[in-house]
């Protein structure tokens, strides 16, 4: 006679189970393919940090780097004011002046 239908739900679940795993490979390996990408972007973005740059940050606000210190960096802002904020808040180096 013909296959029951535990033999047929079993394979499916074995198909699906096999399926979900291979996608998950793939997105894994796609996940750390595209963090590797922005880690090297962001390691260039800290080391080119200089007074002079005009950066963007992560909120869309321009501003030019007036010093850097360790972890602290200085921006003038369109206003004239002078901010202290992180430079891992740096989103971009817009241009050199």
């Amino acid at each position: 006679m013909g296959e029951g239908f535990g033999t047929v739900f079993l394979n499916t679940c074995i198909a699906l189970g096999i399926l979900m795993l291979v996608l998950g490979v793939v997105y894994t390996i796609w996940t750390q393919h595209n963090l590797k990408k922005k880690r090297v972007y962001f390691k260039e973005l800290h080391t080119e940090l200089a007074p002079g740059k005009e950066v963007m940050f992560c909120g869309g606000i321009f501003g030019t780097v007036k010093s850097v210190d360790g972890d602290r960096v200085e921006v003038k802002v369109r206003s004239g004011a002078v901010i202290d904020v992180s430079r891992y808040a740096i989103q971009e180096i817009v241009s050199s002046k």
